[in-house]
């Protein structure tokens, strides 16, 4: 396979040099793989390198097919990350193996809070926040990921832990590892495209060369459970169905619903509830409305999160294009489509 031959590539090129990075400690860690910092002695900087975490030796055909998903995704998460040239999009540097043989990538150390944090902070009017400043880190997610979607690529995770926002502005869509890469035919109707089709190519990954497939591409666990976070999952995630650029809109309008309320989606504060009750209740129903969570959110920017989160995809905004038009219409104070027409 095209992954194989990657694999290969890289088992023949210098491994990671140690007299030259050091690495300082853990950052953060996911399913997939740890991020650690590192020093780079020879240009005095500090960056941030990714590696996958090692495993138990697969005992049967399904650890082994998610063992091999698992890799390919790592693997794609870095070519997806360094193909989408952009600055909302945080540069990958290197692709290669450690001393220990494991895959690792590395790129710019991000320093900040999440969105999570500052949404928290703009509704308690801290550090300088507020709700119409946190817009526009939401805006600027917008502009990221439309600049994704018509390089034919759909995050799939999108949430406020994965939106980085340093101290000067800069806010990073971070965690590409569930990042779909649509084929040709999917990306002309998925996509926000000019009639000719975007200037830069396409985004192109091993993976996708690969004759074996896992299904639409959405990594499963045991339990058959699409990997994502629920909260913040279009219903038609939540069942595994074919998915475009909309699945992405869905969840920015996730974001807002929690900025606008202060809580995620279907999460009651207080209450312990686990992933596979809340992917129920994304199938049956809307999560409670905004207006009962917050009365005196404006009412353009409830109408704007109501479309953007709509449970027939049909509904929702075309594109992070149109609902980002809608935001800059509410800060301009100029006339909100959905809010007009809602």
């Amino acid at each position: 396979t095209a992954t194989a031959e990657l694999l290969q590539k890289l088992a023949q090129t210098p491994k990671l040099d140690s007299n030259r990075y050091q690495v300082e400690g853990e950052v953060d860690r996911g399913g997939m793989g740890a991020i650690l910092r590192i020093r780079d002695g020879h240009l005095n900087r500090r960056l941030a390198m990714k590696v996958l975490l090692p495993r138990q030796a697969p005992r049967n055909d399904e650890q082994q097919k998610l063992a091999h998903q698992i890799l390919g995704r790592f693997l794609e998460e870095a070519q997806v990350t360094s193909q989408l040239d952009h600055p909302g999009v945080v540069p990958v540097h290197e692709l290669g193996l450690d001393q220990n043989g494991r895959v690792f990538f590395t790129m710019r150390l991000v320093k900040g809070k999440n969105a999570g944090e500052i949404f928290q902070q703009a509704r308690a009017a801290e550090d300088g926040w507020t709700p119409t400043r946190a817009l526009d880190v939401i805006l600027k997610v917008c502009d990221t990921m439309s600049y994704a979607h018509e390089k034919g690529v759909l995050h799939r995770d999108l949430k406020p832990q994965n939106i980085m926002v340093g101290r000067f502005g800069e806010v990073y869509v971070m965690d590409w590892g569930l990042a779909k890469v649509l084929r040709q035919a999917a990306r002309n109707e998925a996509c926000v495209a000019a009639a000719d089709g975007p200037e830069d190519p396409w985004v192109e990954t091993v993976r996708m060369r690969d004759a074996e497939e896992d299904g639409d591409g959405t990594m499963v666990t045991g339990r058959h459970h699409a990997l994502g976070t629920p909260s913040y999952m279009a219903p038609e995630q939540a069942r595994r169905e074919v998915l475009d650029a909309r699945v992405d809109v869905y969840a920015i309008g996730a974001m807002l619903y929690q900025l606008l309320t202060g809580q995620a989606p279907y999460v009651v504060p207080g209450v312990k509830q686990f992933a596979r009750d809340i992917i129920k209740q994304v199938g049956e129903g809307p999560p409670r409305r905004i207006e009962d969570l917050a009365k005196e959110a404006p009412v353009e920017l409830v109408a704007i999160a109501e479309k953007a989160m709509q449970r027939d995809r049909e509904q929702r905004y075309a594109s992070a294009v149109e609902l980002a038009t809608d935001l800059r219409a509410f800060l301009d104070q100029r006339s909100v489509k959905a809010y007009r027409t809602g």
